[in-house]
């Protein structure tokens, strides 16, 4: 006998009551756009099972422009990341990596928070995300709040830090200054429909004409997204320019060589990776010359 129940809160108030319940059942899963848990439960053949429906709750689908930082609910899905224009001038690597995301269908069901909190290691917001430093809030059964780093919610392939009574409702990117420039872009399967075989972020500060800071960060690699720190270092004090590029391309071939070294995947990751830093090179270059 199938026993199944839907629990659909409108509010934060009822989210915390309805995840009292996931505190003690281990067959209630929760649920935004559902495109994950989709190919979720087809995979595990679930068919006794429960599930809390985030997609009621209005306050989870806003965008906030704080005084330090952006609030995204994790509701919000990637076409309206995508269009947002608050997004896209602050935190361009998410707006690029929202819009690079899947098919139009897809886009308008699937959520940054679900993104996150299914923790994929192909995840494009994640991998945007990282470069972004953001971070996520948390919201337990009680409806206590904690605010943790993005880096620390991920913990492997489909595993975060997420306990049994929480969830997943905003997350924050801090603001930054005018001249931080940041871009994504990918390697797929399939055009359209695409799960990323190879993506990556770049985030550049510039001081004058010189980089101040860079975080350059991959999925796909490894179990989850990787920050680079020899590239970063590489790019401090440096001319943002084609020689600088061409020894990036070669310090990414090595930053996949050192995450995946026995994977057959290696020999073409470490070509498809200069593609995408080239891509997302000209496109800080681009931003920069206000085009």
């Amino acid at each position: 006998m199938i026993s199944s129940d839907f629990y659909a809160p409108n509010n934060l108030k009822s989210l915390a009551e309805a995840l009292k319940v996931k505190r003690e059942r281990h067959d209630v899963y929760i649920v935004a756009g559902g495109t994950d848990f989709s190919i979720f439960r087809k995979k595990q053949h679930l068919m006794d099972f429960s599930v809390i429906d985030l997609t009621q709750i209005e306050e989870m689908k806003e965008i906030t422009l704080k005084e330090d930082f952006i609030e995204v609910g994790a509701g919000v899905t990637m076409t309206n990341a995508e269009k947002s224009p608050i997004l896209k001038r602050h935190t361009r690597a998410l707006t690029d990596a929202a819009g690079w995301m899947g098919s139009t269908q897809i886009r308008n069901r699937a959520t940054i928070g679900g993104n996150m909190a299914n923790a994929a290691q192909c995840a494009d917001t994640v991998t945007a995300s990282c470069v972004l430093n953001a971070t996520v809030v948390l919201m337990n059964a009680h409806g206590q709040l904690k605010e943790i780093p993005l880096e620390a919610f991920i913990l492997g392939i489909g595993e975060t830090a997420l306990e049994a009574d929480e969830a997943l409702i905003r997350i924050r990117y801090p603001l930054v200054g005018r001249n931080v420039y940041s871009g994504f872009s990918k390697v797929g399967s399939r055009k359209n429909m695409s799960i990323s075989k190879l993506n990556l972020a770049i985030r550049v500060e510039f001081s004058d004409q010189h980089v101040e800071n860079a975080t350059f960060c991959f999925g796909s690699i490894g179990s989850k997204s990787i920050l680079s720190k020899a590239m970063s270092e590489h790019c401090s004090g440096r001319l943002w320019n084609e020689t600088l590029l061409s020894e990036l391309l070669e310090l990414g071939s090595l930053q996949v060589d050192e995450a995946i070294p026995g994977r057959d995947s290696r020999h073409y990751k470490r070509v498809a990776v200069k593609g995408l830093i080239s891509d997302v090179f000209q496109e800080i270059s681009v931003q920069r010359m206000g085009l």
